[in-house]
C-alpha cells in the first residue's frame, strides 16, 4: 500500500510538472492576484478597523479561490483525459487498490496547492504589508478549514469526473460552474451588492461559506455564534463527500 502510494505520487508529480498551463493556474495565477489586488486595495483600512487591512481579507479568499481551482478544474479534466486514455481501465487490472492512484492523485494537487498557498501568503506579508491576526486556536481551526475544503472541491471535482464523458465536455462543464462560484462568492463582487435572487443561490454554493469562514480566521474575527450556519454547511458537506466517495462504487474507465 505504502510502496504504491508513493510510486503513484511521484509519478503524479512528474506528470504535473510538465504541465506549464495547470501550474500557471495553480501557482502563478494566485500570485498574479495577489500583486493585482494586494496592490490595488492591500494598503486601504477594511471595515474590520484600521489594523486589519485590504490585503488581509485578499489572502484567505485568494486560499480559496486555488483550492476550488484545482478541485473543479484540475482534478476532473485530469482524471477524464486518463479515462479517454484507458490508463485508469489498467490501474483497475493491477494487483493494487486502484484507489491508492487516486489518494495519490489528490495528494499531488493537495502538496502543491498548499507550496503554493505559502508563495503568495509570504508576498502578501513581504511585500504588501499583510499582518498574522491569528491566535493559536484560530490557526488550528484554519487548518482543519483548509482539509474540509480541500475535501469538497475535490470531491465535487471528482464527482463532475464521473458523470461527464469526454474532455471537451469536462473542461465546459468545470469552468461554467466555477465562473459561477467566482460571480456569486464574493470574488468579483460583493454577495451583499448582488440581486436578492442571485444572493440565493450563492448561499446553496459551497465557495460562499468558505470565503465567510476562511476571512474570519484569518483575521480573528472568528464567532461560532455569528458563523454557525457557514459551519454547519461545510461540516455536512465535508462529511457527505467522504462518505460518497469512499463508500460509491463506480467504473472509473
Amino acid at each position: 500500500m505504502a510502496k504504491s502510494y508513493i510510486a503513484f505520487f511521484k509519478l503524479e508529480l512528474k506528470v504535473l510538472a510538465r504541465e506549464p498551463v495547470t501550474l500557471f493556474f495553480m501557482i502563478i495565477l494566485p500570485v498574479i492576484l495577489t500583486v493585482v489586488f494586494g496592490g490595488a486595495f492591500g494598503s486601504e483600512a477594511t471595515k474590520y478597523g484600521d489594523h486589519v487591512l485590504g490585503i488581509d481579507t485578499i489572502v484567505p479568499v485568494n486560499i480559496v479561490f486555488l483550492l476550488a481551482n484545482v478541485g473543479l478544474m484540475g482534478v476532473p479534466i485530469t482524471v477524464v483525459e486518463l479515462k479517454e486514455q484507458e490508463i485508469l481501465k489498467r490501474y483497475i487490472t493491477y494487483p493494487i487498490n486502484y484507489k491508492t492512484y487516486f489518494v495519490s492523485l489528490f495528494s499531488v494537487f493537495s502538496f502543491v496547492s498548499v507550496l503554493s498557498t505559502l508563495l503568495f501568503s509570504l508576498i502578501a506579508f513581504l511585500f504588501y504589508g499583510a499582518k498574522w491576526h491569528m491566535n493559536i486556536w484560530d490557526f488550528l481551526i484554519f487548518l482543519v478549514l483548509y482539509i474540509a475544503m480541500t475535501i469538497i472541491f475535490d470531491g465535487i471535482g471528482s464527482l463532475i469526473a464521473l458523470l461527464v464523458k469526454g474532455s471537451r465536455t469536462s473542461s465546459m462543464v468545470t469552468s461554467g460552474f466555477f465562473l459561477s462560484l467566482i460571480f456569486t462568492s464574493g470574488v468579483a463582487l460583493p454577495v451583499e451588492s448582488l440581486p436578492a435572487v442571485v444572493q440565493k443561490i450563492a448561499y446553496m454554493f459551497p465557495m460562499y461559506h468558505c470565503i465567510e469562514v476562511a476571512q474570519m480566521l484569518w483575521i480573528s474575527e472568528f464567532r461560532f455564534t455569528g458563523l454557525w450556519d457557514n459551519i454547519l454547511y461545510i461540516a455536512a458537506a465535508t462529511a457527505a463527500l467522504m462518505v460518497f466517495l469512499g463508500r460509491v462504487k463506480v467504473k472509473w474507465d
